[in-house]
């Protein structure tokens, strides 16, 4: 009897749980739908439909990675966004880094709890498409109602004014192997990596600084002979060493098509890593990864504990010493005449838990704080570079930035052909993953905690296991 009662108990939670799911995956279902499949005419009715935009009343969520600072900075935007939308309500919070708003997203998507829109990298966007929890951008795009060049009060230049590289981003996504067509995200601030160098040591010495990669290590063999107590070069990302090294030499380390993804456990990708750990063993370099303990390179930059330092053109104001004068300069390349430097900074997707009126209105406040003057504002505040062309030509762009931020972002924007070098690793289910095991496996050698085979087989696995 005992045992029909507890029967009867499991079969009836089964059948709760189910309609559970049921329910809420109708709902999800149901919030997207109202998109799903429909024409651009058929989208704008539905806008129409919601009266005077400026009378919006909505609540739109926003995840990101803003530290204070920048949050302060992003207030001031969404004061005077509600100065033209008062009713709509923007609550955004910090999840932590990057890797930690992928990971709560998906956490988020079976219960139906992501908010509105979120920072985003291609490859968690493709972490996300498979449970269809990305709302397809294009009607936004060409809305006749709010589309990208619609003003709405919002100060909207319009598509052509995004920078061509940081927009297209978007709709280069690939599900099951085959390529998707439309934009699944939109560009917010972008970055790149470039080379920031001692420049008054480099002039006291007479050095030039190097543009290939055999001209560093040259170069690094003679500041370990002048300074022995000095590190010669850090590169704060393992895995953008390895993956750029990859993509600048021709070696294969991922693709987005058919089945076979992980292409990186391969004998020149070895030779590779065998290589730099044999320089970071006589001092050459460092990284995050051996120094440990999240520690940036910067710090020791501007310590002046390395000469050299490799990193994003978001973190340029960590590159300022007030003992020495900062250099920028490219990243150094194996072929110079065939130069290629990683594009990063985030970008923003929307997910299909909110409602449609929660979308437009999200919607509108995308294309406020990506317009001439707040995405120039952004840019002078933390380095990255604007996504609109007006913005480098706006007078809160060129009065706002200090001399390196500006330096920085004149040789990484629209006044140098460092944007022709731009490259996006493919982004597929799994992709995510790939770029966190090579940080490990580049971590494991330099450490002397595994060999350079037993790495790449780990890494190897653990991406299959992944995806």
């Amino acid at each position: 009897m005992k045992k029909k009662i507890v029967l009867c108990a499991l079969g009836l939670l089964a059948v709760t749980s189910l309609a559970s799911c049921v329910s809420n995956n109708s709902q999800s279902s149901a919030l997207a739908s109202e998109e799903v499949g429909q024409s651009l005419a058929e989208f704008d009715a539905e806008v129409e439909a919601l009266g005077d935009l400026k009378n919006l009343t909505a609540e739109v969520t926003f995840w990101h990675t803003m530290g204070k600072t920048n949050q302060d900075t992003f207030n001031t935007i969404i004061a005077e966004f509600n100065k033209t939308y008062p009713n709509i309500t923007i609550t955004h919070s910090q999840q932590g880094g990057y890797p930690d708003v992928r990971k709560n997203i998906a956490n988020a998507i079976p219960a139906h709890t992501t908010p509105t829109m979120a920072y985003c990298y291609p490859d968690h966007v493709a972490d996300y498409l498979p449970s269809d929890s990305v709302i397809k951008l294009d009607n936004y795009i060409n809305s006749t109602k709010i589309g990208l060049g619609v003003n709405n009060g919002l100060g909207d230049l319009g598509k052509d004014d995004f920078i061509a590289n940081y927009l297209s981003e978007g709709d280069h996504y690939t599900l099951e192997g085959k390529a998707l067509k439309g934009y699944y995200s939109v560009p917010f601030s972008k970055s790149t990596e470039v080379l920031f160098y001692n420049k008054d040591a480099f002039e006291a010495n007479g050095w030039s600084v190097p543009e290939t990669w055999d001209q560093m290590w040259e170069l690094c063999a003679t500041i370990k002979e002048t300074y022995p107590e000095v590190t010669p070069l850090g590169y704060d990302s393992d895995a953008n060493f390895f993956i750029t090294y990859c993509e600048q030499a021709g070696i294969p380390y991922t693709t987005g098509e058919g089945n076979e993804h992980f292409l990186f456990n391969n004998d020149k990708a070895k030779a590779f890593v065998t290589k730099v750990k044999e320089y970071a063993d006589k001092g050459y370099w460092t990284s995050q990864g051996l120094l440990g303990s999240g520690t940036y390179t910067s710090t020791k930059f501007t310590n002046q504990e390395l000469l050299m330092t490799i990193g994003s053109t978001g973190g340029t104001k960590y590159n300022v010493s007030t003992n020495f004068l900062t250099g920028v300069a490219g990243l150094p390349q194996v072929d110079k005449n065939n130069g290629k430097v990683i594009m990063q900074g985030p970008s923003i997707c929307f997910l299909n838990d909110s409602t449609f009126k929660e979308r437009v209105a999200g919607w509108l406040f995308y294309k406020f704080i990506t317009n001439t003057d707040n995405s120039a504002i952004w840019s002078s505040m933390t380095g990255y570079n604007p996504v609109r062309i007006s913005s480098f030509s706006s007078d809160k762009y060129k009065t706002s930035s200090t001399s390196l931020v500006n330096d920085v972002l004149d040789f990484a924007g629209t006044k140098s052909d460092y944007t022709n070098w731009y490259y996006a690793s493919p982004a597929f289910k799994g992709s995510s993953a790939a770029r966190e095991e090579i940080d490990s496996l580049m971590a494991g050698v330099l450490n002397n905690s595994k060999t350079v085979d037993a790495a790449f087989e780990d890494a190897y696995q653990n991406c299959l296991f992944a995806a």
